[in-house]
């Protein structure tokens, strides 16, 4: 399953151990799955791995910022 965005917005990801930053998921397709109950794993690049709440997924496809396309 991929997550094709269309209009760029914010997700968050593990900058160091501890701190927890914000960065950019630009417009483009990228590898989705879900792990645990209420959230998901977006990879953003080989070296970045971004996660969304499902609350935060179903606002980005409700503002049409992103959609679920299969592989």
């Amino acid at each position: 399953m991929k997550l094709k965005v269309l209009n760029s917005f914010l997700v968050k990801t593990v900058l160091t151990d501890d701190v927890i930053g914000l960065v950019p998921l630009k417009a483009g397709a990228y590898p989705i799955k879900a792990v645990g109950e209420d959230q998901f794993e977006v990879l953003k690049s080989k070296s970045t791995i971004c996660y969304l709440t499902n609350q935060r997924l179903e606002e980005a496809i409700k503002s049409k910022s992103a959609v679920i396309i299969s592989d």
